[in-house]
């Protein structure tokens, strides 16, 4: 049986890429401009800055976007999806302002902060608190009606207008402080056009209801901030059990490593809502394919920013930051993993087993910290150990969020072509880190690039999405026929 085409939806996910490059992708394209500007404490701080922002938004936002994808996207009538979608953005912004107000007391007395960043910093901290969470619900209905041309336009002019105070702020003041309120006042903006666009009505459908999605999305939360020590803790501890300094240079690889998630977002912004969905209506055989495709695409875009980023690296940044293309291999392993597990990561939560996802992640991230705590006591490995740690339980992670998923959803994956993309992806970050020289580098991208796409086509992983059928231009030993 031929699996539904999707034109439509791949166009979109071109723009969403677009969008997300601009949105998110500004820090790596403005960072040769700042790397001339700030030197590597003033980015460790940055850095530090972002990661608490991070975190309290993560706690405060309570993961209410999550019941846009778990409950709004089952209901088919366009009038219920937009009430409900309103109450979401009502209980969203109400509890954002109780809970990040009570945070906000917390923040201002906690003299560790103070010891690093300024009132001022912790100030505007407070603000991002306050409209997070309605943020990301205005950001994700519209994604979810499938406007992505609304959401490019959005995405283009708030990046031009944070790209021009930016580059004024360096010129006039490089101060960590002011960078940063560029950012906060910058999403401020995108609230209120978003409020404009979507017209979403103040709804409050009452406590029981409130309830019920807390019930579904505070678990995810805890979950998130959990896993949150696999992907933001880390750089806490290398900036108190190193230096500042160090941060900085990790920052930069770890911008790279975001660069890759960010570049995996099209995919997922196209298909994380759409996933239960499909699953529902279009069956576990559709479900399965558009879910490898997806390990093919994250896997050759590992190979490809791992290789690309140290050429970067040497070719625009000062000399004080070149040491961070040796960490390249390993930030990339990390984040690699952490995109796969949650791309397979559907019976979990098709079934709401959300308190099973919380145990996983908890464990998972406990074990790291305490190999990050070994590592940085009775080793003397450095930064590598940290990331040698984070990377094994993430590793660790995808595995158990896989088992225990098929055993809800067993959804008809092909093991053996995936072992091999992995298998292929782990060596060809490896030799990234043993051979740094330009033509290795591109060599490396290539072949990992050719191998994946060589396995995708013998397993007939792209049968189901309209395009041209490729395999007619390879061997027949290779396409399988």
């Amino acid at each position: 049986m031929r699996l539904p085409k999707l034109p439509n939806s791949l166009k979109n996910m071109a723009i969403y890429a677009t969008s997300i490059f601009l949105v998110k992708g500004m820090s790596l394209i403005m960072l040769p401009v700042m790397a001339q500007f700030l030197s590597p404490a003033q980015l460790g701080k940055m850095e530090l800055l972002a990661t608490v922002t991070v975190f309290f938004s993560l706690l405060v936002g309570l993961a209410m976007h999550e019941n846009l994808y778990r409950f709004v996207g089952e209901l088919k009538c366009k009038v219920e999806q937009f009430s409900k979608v309103s109450e979401l953005y009502t209980y969203a912004a109400i509890l954002s302002i109780i809970i990040g107000s009570v945070v906000t007391l917390f923040l201002f007395i906690a003299p560790q902060l103070h010891a690093t960043f300024t009132n001022v910093d912790i100030a505007l901290l407070c603000l991002v608190l306050g409209f997070e969470s309605a943020l990301g619900i205005s950001m994700a209905w519209l994604r979810f009606q499938d406007r992505a041309m609304v959401f490019f336009a959005i995405s283009i002019v708030s990046s031009a207008i944070q790209v021009a105070a930016v580059i004024y702020v360096l010129y006039t003041a490089p101060v960590v402080t002011y960078i940063y309120a560029v950012g906060v006042f910058t999403g401020v903006f995108q609230l209120f056009i978003l409020h404009f666009i979507n017209q979403f009505k103040w709804s409050w459908a009452g406590l029981s209801n409130l309830k019920q999605l807390l019930q579904y999305s505070i678990p995810l939360m805890l979950s998130t901030l959990v896993a949150f020590g696999l992907t933001g803790a880390e750089k806490w501890i290398i900036g108190s059990s190193f230096s500042i300094e160090e941060l900085g240079i990790y920052s930069v690889a770890a911008k790279f490593s975001l660069a890759m998630c960010i570049l995996v977002q099209p995919f997922g912004m196209w298909w994380m809502p759409k996933r239960f969905n499909a699953l529902k209506y279009q069956g576990k055989p559709y479900t399965a394919q558009v879910t490898q495709c997806g390990v093919v695409f994250i896997s050759t875009l590992a190979i490809s920013v791992a290789c690309a980023s140290q050429l970067f690296i040497s070719w625009t940044l000062p000399v004080e930051f070149s040491s961070a293309a040796n960490l390249m291999a390993g930030v990339i392993l990390v984040a690699l993993f952490k995109e796969l597990s949650d791309l397979m990561n559907i019976g979990i939560l098709q079934h709401k087993k959300t308190q099973l996802m919380l145990a996983i992640n908890a464990s998972c991230t406990l074990g790291g910290l305490i190999f990050c705590w070994v590592s940085v006591t009775y080793s003397s490995m450095g930064i590598w150990g940290i990331i040698g740690s984070i990377a094994l339980a993430q590793v660790s992670r995808a595995i158990l969020l896989l088992y225990f998923s098929q055993r809800l959803v067993t959804l008809p994956f092909r093991y053996s072509a995936l072992s091999l993309i992995l298998m292929n992806t782990f060596c060809c970050l490896a030799l990234s880190y043993f051979n740094q020289q330009a033509v290795w580098l591109v060599l490396i991208t290539l072949f990992g690039a050719i191998f994946n796409l060589v396995v995708a086509l013998r397993f007939k992983f792209l049968n189901g999405f309209g395009l041209p059928n490729l395999a007619h231009y390879f061997p027949s030993a290779i396409r399988g026929s």
